[in-house]
């Protein structure tokens, strides 16, 4: 169930209403205190005939206006609430002392202290004193903004009540010089209010609510739920369009329009329409919050729904992270295990075969003269060719192993590119020769230079050609070229081979696959290793074949930036 909370934007301007309506009731009350003083009738009743506002009722309202100013402002200082209790107290003072001198009929000195008012005209007999109600609506108004802070637990919150009842004496007076009285005979001639008098009254009645919106009656409607739109809906204009209609038939009875039975039912009849549109504006209105509150409901339950989902996302994301992780630990483990492996090949299998080349090596030159000594140079040749390939392949899984784990260190360097083409070359060209198989190169004319390992170039380089001519028939070709590039060189090694099928170019660098069919078996790891010593150094190795139209494998090597020469510094003299 949604929670109903206030709202806390129209609590705030309430209270900055209440800040500004106790202000206008100290500036009147100053307004009218000033015209005593000087004896200026005009603001002191408004119109000649009518009630005035006494001294004492203007120094009530600065008293009263001031302490609503102080306690509707935010600021919640201990001096400030001190103040607004001692203005409220000397407001409760002025009505208890005014009205106890009608009680007990005695004249306390206090009408004419501050100013002298000769005067009785149409008002009470006692010259500056104030009417009784306005003495109870001092004492009423007093008591509201003293206890503002009180809360009880038989009446809650006893200030509303008490500006509750000031308001109400104060709306009759009000109401009644709406509707054109200007005579207060009998009962009315002790209830002379005069008209600023009863607005002062008002605003500073409504401002007790206003400046504590979110307690009491005002609790109510400052919330944001049904009731607090219903009576945001409704209060106003309870307040206000039966006293307009019963004015407006006031009116058209003055006017000789009609008879007073008229009159009242048109101020029945005026009141049931106004009534029947509110309440069907106020239906209106808690539909419309309704469908917002349906509305809020639907968003929280995908809101919920999303949640959940997001939960099992996160819920499936630990699974998922936790056997990555596993996995994770599972290929470390491989990898030392690998390294473990590796370590005793590179170890406990190339001194064996070290030992083997040299006893092979011994034997050859213990090897007699003859027919029976060049037969068994031939077997001492057969056991070197299979120690260089053993010792090859253990040095192919040490570099793959280096690559895989990115350990593979560089010694980079500057060098020619002719130069680096020529020496990787001469210990192929043999190779060629033996084979039938022209072995041509093309290099740019300008002398270029880039920055690699140059052993592992030669690695590179001797893997390429060394396969273009196992594949190249006799009397075919094997072109090396060097094309200068921007920023980098490029180098290509094309054949006039069979080529390579299209389906076998996509697994052609993965490691141990070898193309079926051709007869020519290795370890698979050749292109594997050249690939990745080519990317090593920040390049690419690329294949583009055709069967029966040959291949061409190119790799790109950096350019080094050009060197910057410092220009000679002038000789110190």
């Amino acid at each position: 169930m949604a929670q109903v909370t206030l709202h806390t934007r129209l609590c705030r301007n309430l209270r900055r209403l209440a800040v500004i309506q106790g202000s206008v009731v100290l500036v009147v009350g100053l307004l009218v205190f000033i015209a005593w003083l000087a004896d200026l009738e005009s603001l002191k009743g408004l119109r000649p005939g009518l009630p005035t506002m006494k001294a004492n009722t203007a120094l009530g309202f600065i008293l009263s206006g001031a302490t609503l100013v102080l306690v509707g402002l935010p600021n919640e200082h201990a001096l400030v609430r001190r103040g607004a209790q001692v203005g409220a107290g000397l407001v409760i003072l002025l009505g208890g002392l005014t009205f106890a001198q009608y009680l007990f009929d005695v004249d306390l000195g206090l009408d004419q202290l501050l100013v002298e008012d000769p005067r009785r005209g149409v008002e009470l007999g006692y010259p500056g004193r104030m009417a009784p109600n306005t003495a109870v609506c001092f004492l009423l108004l007093g008591g509201a903004l003293f206890s503002l802070e009180v809360k009880t637990r038989l009446v809650g919150w006893p200030s509303q009540y008490l500006a509750s009842l000031a308001a109400i004496i104060t709306l009759v007076g009000f109401v009644g010089y709406l509707y054109g009285q200007q005579e207060f005979p009998g009962l009315s001639r002790y209830a002379q209010m005069a008209l600023h008098t009863t607005v002062c009254f008002l605003l500073s009645a409504s401002g007790v609510f206003l400046a504590r919106p979110d307690r009491g009656f005002m609790g109510v409607v400052t919330h944001s739920g049904l009731g607090g739109v219903l009576s945001r809906w409704l209060l106003p204009p309870a307040f206000v369009l039966p006293i307009l209609l019963g004015s407006l038939a006031l009116l058209g009875f003055r006017a000789g329009a009609y008879a007073l039975p008229f009159a009242l039912a048109l101020i029945a009849v005026g009141n049931v329409i106004a009534f029947a549109a509110l309440v069907w504006g106020a239906a209106f209105a808690l539909d419309r919050v309704e469908a917002r509150r349906l509305r809020v409901e639907e968003e929280r339950v995908r809101l919920e729904a999303r949640e959940q989902a997001a939960r099992a996302e996160a819920a499936a994301q630990h699974r998922e992270r936790s056997r990555a992780e596993a996995a994770e630990r599972e290929a470390q483990r491989a990898v030392r295990t690998r390294e473990d492996v590796l370590a005793v090949v590179s170890h406990d299998l190339k001194n064996p075969l070290g030992s083997i080349a040299l006893s092979t090596q011994l034997m050859r030159r213990l090897l007699p003269p003859g027919e029976e000594g060049e037969r068994l140079r031939k077997h001492t040749h057969t056991i070197e060719r299979s120690v260089e390939r053993m010792d090859r392949l253990i040095k192919d899984l040490l570099d793959m192993a280096s690559l895989q784990a990115g350990q593979l260190k560089l010694d980079l360097g500057r060098y020619a590119v002719d130069d680096l083409v020529r020496d990787g070359l001469v210990l192929l060209e043999p190779l060629a020769i033996e084979k039938r198989v022209e072995l041509r190169t093309r290099l740019p004319l300008e002398r270029c230079q880039v920055e690699c390992d140059r052993d592992r170039f030669f690695q590179v380089l001797s893997n390429l050609v060394g396969n273009a001519l196992k594949f190249t028939p006799e009397e075919g070709t094997v072109t090396v070229e060097v094309v200068p590039g921007e920023g980098f060189m490029r180098f290509s090694v094309r054949d006039t081979g069979p080529g390579i099928p299209a389906e076998a170019l996509p697994h052609l660098f993965e490691p141990f696959w070898q193309v079926e069919g051709t007869g020519k078996k290795g370890t698979g790891l050749g292109l594997t290793i050249s690939r990745g010593l080519v990317l090593a150094h920040g390049g690419s190795l690329e294949v583009e074949s055709e069967q029966g139209q040959g291949s061409t494998f190119s790799f790109t090597l950096r350019r080094p930036p050009p060197r910057v020469e410092r220009a000679p510094e002038p000789p110190v003299h």
